[in-house]
């Protein structure tokens, strides 16, 4: 497996790649309708100083996971990367594709962004494997937030809000 930074020539991949895990009403927060070329464009535009987008790409070349992250864009907020998703194809799920993706995203905020202090992301309450997972990174539970994520069956779920903040060793 190959992980390096995405381009622009990623567009249709990352649009397959997102489409696939949007499908499963457990995957990714964003509705399958709202996986749109706009969307993807947006996505290749987060690029040092102010966003990391990785992609990870099988032996055959195709692209079978992602993850990116952005700072929010206010001076006071500079040492955060927030809003971080990431994506393994639904095929390949399971298989330490997430685990290494996101380790060499750490390692690479590390080297290229000395000063984020913390790294922000949310997970349904419901979705053990992504907080398991979270949790062996590193990640620290910081509260709950009621009821906010509507499912497609129009039930809710608690989101549990996540930080990374081990920047300091």
């Amino acid at each position: 497996m190959t992980i390096r930074p995405a381009t622009p020539l990623d567009h249709a991949d990352l649009l397959a790649l997102h489409s696939a895990v949007a499908e499963d009403p457990n995957g990714i927060a964003r509705m399958p309708d709202e996986i749109t070329d706009a969307y993807i464009a947006s996505l290749l535009t987060i690029c040092p100083p102010t966003g990391l987008q990785l992609v990870v790409e099988n032996e055959a070349g195709q692209l079978i996971g992602e993850i990116h992250s952005s700072k929010y864009g206010l001076r006071i907020f500079d040492h955060i990367l927030g809003n971080l998703t990431i994506v393994v194809h639904p095929s390949q799920q399971g298989k330490g594709i997430g685990k290494l993706l996101f380790t060499n995203f750490l390692s690479d905020v590390k080297q290229q962004f000395p000063e984020i202090r913390r790294i922000e992301l949310e997970a349904r309450a419901s979705n053990e494997a992504s907080l398991g997972l979270y949790r062996s990174l590193g990640f620290e539970q910081e509260g709950v937030y009621r009821n906010k994520t509507q499912n497609r069956d129009g039930s809710f779920v608690d989101s549990i809000p996540m930080a990374y903040t081990r920047f300091d060793s």
